[in-house]
């Protein structure tokens, strides 16, 4: 199969001019071996004699070594290396064909050395000169009025691919005006067949004056900061920067111009430098086990359970109360597995207690991620008593059947709305919280929480909203110039929960570090220029705070949290719990949190009361504000003025 395999992929229309080439080759070999003596007249003819044998060793060898998956037109310096190797690989073949064949032992061995130089020469010069004539060609008969003037930000190995394939003539609509990099030691020289000709200070003047149209960032590693930078220097001349696609530059270095480079999205202003990952730990954790996830329909929970299922546990539970989400996330799961049985889709409503605790009866999940929620502040704070039922009796439900059936471990998805809570959403998170923390104290398993604030890309969040008001022409409506918020990249923010899970103790709260605060006014900018519009003509109303929202959102309680064996996962050592808390302190807690659902059920606002008192009592270990932002009693009494 490999061979036929081969023998299919190879560009056979390469195969009659290498053949006269390699015929070419012996007889100049021959000639500057023997000259015009008369052992000339004598090894012509046994050459000729064999030749068929020689030229079939050459050929076959040069199909199995990919020789003839190049593109002539894009030969480079790796094919040169490619080539010289088969061609020295097939010489081994012929020499050992030239020692055991009787009657070609007359030869002399000296004549196949140089064969090998001679040939490389003439089958890399034909190749060269296929090249150079496609750029000839391509710079004289294709004519642009408007080319486009383009600047690359990085003169480093991406950058001369870059700049490289531009030159090749494969791209003649760009005028390529040269590179820009901040390595001051770099700057005048050619690299690449193109100039370096300035540094970052210099990028402002040379859209001015060259009338540069694009720039592309051609860095392996760009940081979000960088590419801020650049933003706000080509903001005014109305330029939307570019990255190369490093992956297509490698991949199609000599086979074609699609997808070169591509338009900066807004993770790429966020997202932060990669960090090396130890994820052997998740991998024991999660192989052979049985998994359950909570909203795995969700964008948090349908990236956990794909992460999760890529570390093979026996099986994943896939948990959802809508239809079509679940169904989503279940077929792109099954699709990947020929084991169909490794996932089962399961529709309930954790606010179903029976539905809950017969599930896990059913299949004894060993391990819970629970990251079924209802997260949409404004939402939440219409429905209170909703958020109250689904939030923690939800949570109730789950730790209640996970405790039955003696799961080893409980993740309780939280969210930096719960510090300080403002609003409904954040205290309930925080009872969520306090829920996990107290039935590992009862269990002394690990039931945890993990924190972090917002993601990209999930459902109702920002940057979609802001996204869909540019395009329709509508003004932005932001908060407040001055509000921040802390993002992260979905599967950056999962990995490192799957990985809290294997250092968390019983009731830890694990607080994931998100990096530096994003200003919203910022963001909002950055993602106007990249839609393609001018910061003028898209008007910003700011609309005040909302009933729940945050100016500033916080990540950490009482600021000693320990560092764990990760740089970017801290921990609060038994969650919000006072360690001294006694056992009547715990039935007291749980009570309140029963009487609190129940008033729910009832559709009574005491239990927002029964809340607000909840999160700021003395039983729990933190020194938070007691009113103001830090506060949810104003927010209780709006409501029950209301």
């Amino acid at each position: 199969m490999f061979f036929i395999k081969k023998l299919r992929q190879a560009n056979y229309q390469h195969v009659i001019p290498d053949a006269l080439l390699i015929v070419l080759s012996l007889y100049i070999s021959l000639f500057l071996r023997v000259g015009g003596t008369p052992e000339m007249e004598r090894f012509l003819p046994i050459l000729v004699s064999y030749l068929p044998i020689f030229l079939c060793v050459r050929l076959l060898t040069f199909v199995f070594t990919d020789v003839y998956l190049m593109m002539w037109r894009y030969v480079s310096t790796s094919d040169s290396v490619k080539l010289f190797k088969a061609v020295l690989l097939s010489s081994m073949f012929v020499l050992a064909i030239a020692t055991l064949v009787p009657g070609l032992e007359v030869l002399p061995r000296s004549l196949f050395f140089i064969d090998s130089f001679v040939l490389t020469l003439l089958l890399m010069g034909a190749r060269l000169s296929r090249r150079l004539l496609y750029e000839h060609r391509s710079n004289g008969s294709t004519k642009f009025e408007n080319k486009t003037k383009t600047i690359i930000y990085g003169a480093g190995g991406t950058g001369r691919m870059l700049s490289q394939r531009y030159h090749s003539g494969a791209m003649p609509e760009i005028d390529l005006i040269g590179f820009i990099d901040d390595d001051p030691k770099k700057l005048g020289k050619v690299i690449a067949g193109s100039r370096v000709v300035g540094t970052r200070e210099d990028l402002s003047k040379l859209l001015k004056e060259s009338q540069v149209t694009q720039v592309i960032v051609a860095i392996s590693v760009v940081s979000p900061d960088l590419l801020r930078k650049v933003f706000e220097i080509t903001r005014p001349f109305n330029v939307i920067p570019k990255m190369a696609s490093n992956e297509s530059l490698v991949r199609d270095n000599h086979r074609g111009t699609i997808d070169i480079v591509r338009e900066i999205e807004i993770g790429d202003l966020l997202q932060r430098p990669p960090r090396m990952m130890d994820l052997e730990s998740v991998r024991e954790l999660i192989k052979g086990k049985r998994v359950l996830v909570t909203g795995a329909g969700g964008s948090i929970g349908s990236e956990i359970a794909r992460q999760v299922f890529s570390h093979e546990p026996s099986r994943l539970f896939l948990v959802d109360h809508s239809e079509f989400n679940l169904y989503q996330i279940d077929k792109e799961l099954r699709l990947a597995t020929h084991d169909v049985t490794r996932v089962a889709p399961l529709l309930i409503d954790i606010k179903d207690k029976s539905a809950v605790e017969n599930a896990f009866k059913e299949y004894s999940p060993e391990i819970i991620f629970h990251a079924a929620a209802y997260k949409h502040v404004h939402l939440v704070e219409a429905n209170p008593l909703s958020a109250i039922l689904n939030n923690i009796m939800g949570t109730v439900h789950l730790l209640e059947a996970s405790k039955l059936v003696k799961a080893s471990t409980f993740v309780n998805i939280s969210s930096d709305k719960a510090v300080n809570p403002a609003g409904v959403m954040g205290a309930t998170k925080r009872v969520c919280e306090i829920l996990t923390a107290l039935s590992a104290k009862q269990t002394g398993l690990r039931y945890c929480s993990v924190r972090f604030g917002n993601v990209l890309g999930s459902s109702g969040s920002l940057i979609p909203i802001l996204t869909e008001q540019i395009q329709s022409g509508k003004p932005l409506t932001i908060t407040h110039k001055d509000m921040t918020r802390y993002f992260m990249l979905i599967p950056e923010a999962v990995q490192l929960v799957l990985k809290a899970s294997t250092i968390a103790r019983p009731g830890d709260i694990n607080v994931l570090k998100m990096g530096e605060p994003v200003k919203i006014l910022d963001l909002a900018h950055s993602l106007i220029t990249l839609l393609g519009k001018s910061i003028k003509d898209v008007p910003i109303i700011f609309t005040g705070l909302r009933p729940g929202e945050k100016m500033f959102e916080e990540l950490y309680i009482r600021g000693d949290e320990l560092k764990t064996e990760h740089p970017d996962i801290l921990t609060i050592p038994n969650g919000d719990l006072a360690p001294s808390l006694t056992s009547t302190e715990y039935k007291e807690i749980s009570a309140n949190i029963d009487k609190m659902i129940s008033f729910s059920q009832a559709g009574n606002r005491e239990s927002l009361i029964l809340l607000s008192q909840l999160v700021r009592s003395n039983y729990i270990a933190d020194k938070t504000e007691k009113d103001g932002e830090g506060s949810i009693s104003n927010l209780v009494s709006f409501r029950n003025n209301n």
